[in-house]
C-alpha cells in the first residue's frame, strides 16, 4: 500500500461521514485535501477521494444541522475548483440532489416538531455555557439536542477547561489539521473522544 493511500485511510473519513457530529469535520478535511493535494496524488487515491466526496453529498440529507450544510457547500467549492469536468459534473449533480432532499426533510421535521424547536446553532451557543456534566445530560434529552451537544468546539472548550491548553497538551501528543486532531498513531480524533480518553486516564492514574 502506498504511503499517501495509507495516510488517507488512517484519517478515517469514510467512517466519520455517516456520524452526525463528525460529518462537518470530515467534509472540511476532504475539502482541504481536494484543494491542496488532489492533483499531486496517485490515481487510485484520487478515485477513493472522489468516491468519498460523492458519499458526503449523498449523506447530507441525514445531517440536519447548519454546520453540515456549510461544510458540504465548502466541499462543493473545492470540487468545482479542482476536479476534472466529468467528475465535477457528477459531484455537482449529487450535491444538488442532496440539497433538495435536505430541504424537504428539514421542512418535514419542522412541521413534525412544531415552531418551538430552536435552530441548532442557537442550541450550540446555549450549550457553550454548560459545564461538562450538564453538557452530557442535555445530550440525552432528544436527538436534536444530542447533535448540538456533540459539537466539536464545545468539547474542545471542555478539554481546555479540564486539562489546560488543548493545542499543546501532552495527553494528545499529536497535531491539528484544521479542526481535526491526530493522535501519535495518525488516526483521527475528535474533541469529545479526546476528552473522554484524557478524563478516563485521569481516573485511572488516580486509582
Amino acid at each position: 500500500m502506498s504511503k499517501p493511500l495509507e495516510r488517507y485511510q488512517k484519517l478515517g473519513l469514510k467512517e466519520s461521514l455517516p456520524r452526525i457530529h463528525r460529518y462537518p469535520l470530515a467534509c472540511k478535511e476532504l475539502s482541504f485535501i481536494l484543494r491542496g493535494a488532489y492533483k499531486k496524488i496517485p490515481k487510485n487515491l484520487q478515485s477513493l477521494i472522489f468516491q468519498d466526496t460523492l458519499t458526503a453529498f449523498r449523506l447530507l440529507p441525514e445531517m440536519q444541522t447548519r454546520n453540515a450544510v456549510l461544510a458540504a457547500h465548502l466541499l462543493l467549492q473545492s470540487v468545482e475548483a479542482t476536479l476534472p469536468k466529468q467528475k465535477k459534473n457528477a459531484a455537482v449533480t449529487e450535491y444538488k440532489n442532496a440539497m433538495v432532499a435536505h430541504k424537504r426533510r428539514t421542512k418535514a421535521r419542522q412541521e413534525e416538531n412544531g415552531s418551538t424547536q430552536l435552530p441548532q446553532d442557537v442550541l450550540v451557543h446555549i450549550f457553550s455555557f454548560l459545564d461538562m456534566q450538564s453538557l452530557v445530560s442535555v445530550g440525552r434529552v432528544c436527538w436534536l439536542w444530542n447533535i448540538a451537544a456533540s459539537e466539536n468546539n464545545l468539547w474542545q472548550a471542555q478539554y481546555t477547561t479540564f486539562f489546560g491548553n488543548s493545542d499543546n497538551d501532552a495527553m494528545i501528543k499529536g497535531r491539528q489539521i484544521g479542526r481535526l486532531v491526530e493522535d501519535e498513531g495518525g488516526y483521527t480524533l475528535f474533541w469529545r473522544e479526546a476528552f473522554k480518553r484524557a478524563y478516563l486516564g485521569g481516573w485511572v492514574s488516580l486509582g
